[in-house]
């Protein structure tokens, strides 16, 4: 048996892996040089074969236009080829050689005004060419810019998970509302609500832009409590008042403030073109449409293929306004249809128990091609795969560069649970993890080492912290008391926190209520009613992180990131709460006191 992808491709190794799919690297066998490139296999969402099939033509539609657009415009990846394979769907890219912005401002250092200038006018070129076609990128980021030979190379656009995926469709006289694909803190307000404009990606540019200038991510700058904007100002003192001005446009809370495109955006950052002694590299701009994700890939010395049929996806420009709205109106058409079919499919979608539900359930060859057995420091598990990459990023400003999440019914040993596992570093032993454990304990009072393994009869082997060796301490010499009475341990005030979230998750609201101490009870209208009330709407809490602020004897402070999934419509909303804690004395326990959003 072949171990080749489409019997051409063999996999050299894993590049990433999430729960739309795997990403690979790999060499072509058929052409002379071995050329390498990069594999992105995608989980389609199918009822049955007749959706699949739907599903497939769609793909092959969208993975040519995907090829024009990335054929017009080097600064964006080139398609090779896509196909369908064990009932998954993969594209083949190209191969970016070069450092992300990250990896560029992590080695090297943070970048001048004037740099960051070029990158601007740069990216900005790129986004007109992107959004004159109507694609919005969704997840503009430090890491999704490569540095090929100094030029910027914008990759992994992030409407491939809608293409195959069509989630929180409602009935017609509900409004339809858009997977939430993006990255936590480069992300605005609109698209973490599911509703992006072409304003976002401009928002998550500068914000990139900021990156560069001072080395900091979005959530190290800090947020006004009063306005939701970002605290930018403080860290970018030294710039010039042009540049200060434009970030302030585009950081605006509210799209409608912010400017209405990229080519206005461009303007303002080049106030008079022809006085640039080095005027900015022209991106051409042949139309294409695409609501395709590309993947970072560039071989060098490859001469592109003709594009077949590019009549068919391609509006080209006009100076007669009649055909210019002709044009418009059949690519409005040609996209519409496309957006009806998902639209229909959604809707039996969600009357089948969701699309992951209905994957699993239709196909066999939903797996990953390969699993190993490893070790991992477990941190904390998710339902939803939002909040656990919004855990694994917190993970990574933490320190821990390794950090990242797995599905954990992916490895039978651990369960057939479809929430997602956070884990702060992966190990080939399980002594390896032990020594890190202890650390990892200041940050997650239930953090503890196992084994994942795609063998159901491999032991977990889960070592926890209460399972570490006592630390030795000298004993004084005492004349023992008649009755010697072990004082109870007192459990963190953290600790507490988890344990209340975790009744609101299993619908225990009388048991959560008793961790309320009395004036917080007695501190809203109709009480107990209204507290039941309101955790009805909520389908579960997830807890991103939490942050002690001050814990004393009898007193906790501590700040707690939350992500409420809304009963309604599965929407996600994040929270930041201060909670003040009283330890009561009588019960033995922690008692919520107050509580603040930042």
């Amino acid at each position: 048996m072949s171990n080749l992808l489409d019997n051409r491709y063999r996999v050299t190794s894993v590049l990433g892996s999430g729960g739309f799919g795997e990403t690979y690297l790999a060499e072509d066998t058929k052409m002379p040089s071995k050329r390498r490139c990069v594999i992105k296999q995608l989980k389609p969402v199918a009822d049955n074969p007749q959706m699949y099939e739907l599903l497939q033509q769609r793909f092959h539609r969208e993975a040519a236009v995907l090829e024009t657009l990335g054929e017009e415009s080097r600064y964006i990846p080139k398609l090779y080829a896509n196909f369908a394979e064990n009932g998954l769907f993969y594209l083949v890219q190209e191969w970016v050689d070069g450092l992300t912005l990250t990896e560029e401002i992590e080695r090297n250092g943070k970048w001048n005004e004037d740099a960051v200038r070029k990158l601007l006018i740069s990216i900005l070129q790129t986004l007109i060419y992107v959004h004159d076609r109507g694609i919005i990128h969704r997840d503009i980021k430090p890491d999704n810019i490569i540095l090929r030979a100094g030029e910027p190379v914008l990759i992994d656009f992030g409407a491939v998970k809608e293409t195959l995926n069509v989630s929180t469709i409602r009935s017609s006289s509900q409004q339809a509302h858009s997977i939430v694909i993006g990255t936590p803190g480069f992300m605005a307000s609109e698209q973490a609500a599911g509703r992006p404009f072409f304003a976002s990606d401009l928002y998550s540019l500068a914000l990139t832009a900021i990156f560069a200038l001072t080395g900091q991510y979005p959530q190290q700058l800090g947020t006004d409590p009063q306005t939701g904007e970002v605290i930018w100002q403080p860290h970018v003192m030294g710039i010039s008042a042009n540049l200060k001005a434009i970030f302030t446009k585009v950081m605006q809370f509210d799209p409608r403030d912010r400017y209405s495109s990229a080519r206005e955006m461009l303007e303002a950052l080049q106030p008079n073109p022809l006085n640039q002694s080095k005027p900015a590299k022209s991106v051409p701009i042949p139309p294409a449409m695409s609501n395709m994700q590309t993947v970072a890939v560039t071989p060098k010395g490859y001469t592109p293929p003709a594009v077949q049929n590019q009549s068919v996806y391609v509006y080209q420009s006009q100076q007669d306004p009649k055909k210019k709205v002709l044009g418009q109106l059949l690519a409005i058409m040609i996209v519409g249809g496309a957006i009806g079919a998902a639209i229909a499919l959604g809707v039996v979608i969600a009357q089948n128990g969701g699309i992951v539900a209905i994957w699993n359930k239709f196909s066999p060859f939903n797996k990953p091609a390969a699993k190993f057995p490893f070790y991992f420091l477990a941190d904390s598990a998710f339902e939803d795969i939002e909040s656990a990459t919004r855990k694994v990023e917190k993970l990574k400003e933490q320190g821990y560069k390794d950090a990242g999440m797995f599905l954990i019914s992916d490895y039978p040993n651990l369960g057939e649970s479809k929430w997602q596992q956070v884990y702060a570093e992966k190990f080939t032993n399980l002594d390896g993890c032990k020594s890190k454990l202890k650390e990892h304990l200041k940050f997650a009072e239930d953090a503890y080492c196992a084994l994942a393994s795609p063998n159901k009869k491999d032991p977990v082997q889960r070592f926890a912290g209460s399972d570490l060796p006592p630390i030795p301490s000298p004993s004084p010499t005492v004349t023992p008391s008649k009755t010697a009475t072990p004082s109870p341990v007192k459990p963190s005030p953290v600790k507490a926190i988890r344990d209340y979230y975790a009744l609101i998750n299993n619908r225990q609201f009388q048991e959560a209520w008793k961790n309320l101490t009395p004036i917080f009870q007695n501190s809203r209208p109709k009480e107990y009613r209204e507290f039941t009330k309101f955790w009805f709407t909520i389908k579960n809490v997830s807890i991103i992180e939490v942050r002690p602020v001050e814990i004393k004897e009898n007193v906790a402070i501590l700040d707690v990131d939350l992500a409420y999934q809304r009963e309604k419509d599965n929407a996600i909303l994040p929270e930041t709460l201060r909670i003040s804690l009283i330890w009561n004395a009588d019960l033995g326990q922690w008692q919520i006191n107050e509580t603040n959003q930042q």
